[in-house]
């Protein structure tokens, strides 16, 4: 049989650890209570504080999107403003090896005389010269061609305003463009819009351009004729 000293001292024993668990679960915990329940990835123990931005995230429904659009537009407004103070815009070099020479005001006195139709093209001009890369894309006579290719874009104003830029009479006919180091003759596959070709303007494939004006000039005053 068990003695009474013996089971006092093991009641002594099981108070003293139950006292330690108490004593234990009540310490305060670095991050905030430990809660009794055991911890799951659902249920983490620590919470970040809400920020300006899970704020922003969880007031609309597409929050992420608009953060990232507005993250990527500030980004394109600095390159472009630092790319503004560096003066780049204004330097011809770069504006030509970009190939944006057409792109800007008209530089030279613009004039046009004759007339195309579908029995015959009897056109000639003068104005500015600049030059492009028709390989982008289809040109507006409905044509693929390359930089390498002997074509023209003629100013909207003698290219002409039709509902298929296919159907204008100009489109294949063939000129003589002459510039300051010389002449080369080339046909009218595409139309150069208002905003960098005025009236009696080209906009010349970078083969036609190097054989009638330097290319690092970007913009030269050019005359044209039919063949």
């Amino acid at each position: 049989m068990i003695s009474e000293a013996a089971r006092s001292s093991s009641s002594r024993h099981n108070s003293t650890v139950l006292s330690s668990d108490q004593q234990f679960q009540n310490l305060d915990h670095p991050f905030g209570l430990m809660q009794d329940e055991v911890a799951t990835e659902r249920d983490p123990l620590i919470v970040p504080p809400p920020t300006v931005w899970t704020n922003f995230n969880e007031k609309y429904r597409f929050g992420k999107l608009i953060l990232v659009a507005a993250g990527c537009t500030g980004i394109v407004v600095v390159m472009l403003a630092v790319l503004g103070g560096l003066g780049v815009y204004k330097n011809v070099r770069y504006r030509n090896e970009a190939g944006i020479s057409s792109i800007g005001k008209t530089k030279y006195k613009g004039d046009s005389w004759g007339s195309a139709t579908s029995e015959g093209f009897t056109m000639g001009g003068q104005g500015d010269g600049t030059y492009y890369d028709p390989g982008v894309g289809l040109t507006s006579c409905g044509g693929q061609f390359t930089a390498s290719d002997m074509i023209v874009a003629l100013n909207s104003y003698d290219y002409g305003n039709y509902a298929d830029p296919n159907q204008s009479p100009v489109c294949g006919a063939c000129i003589i463009v002459t510039g300051p180091l010389g002449a080369a003759k080339a046909t009218i596959q595409d139309m150069c819009p208002s905003t960098g070709c005025g009236r009696g303007s080209l906009d010349l494939s970078p083969a036609v351009f190097s054989q009638v004006g330097d290319l690092t000039e970007g913009r030269i005053a050019v005359n044209w004729t039919h063949c």
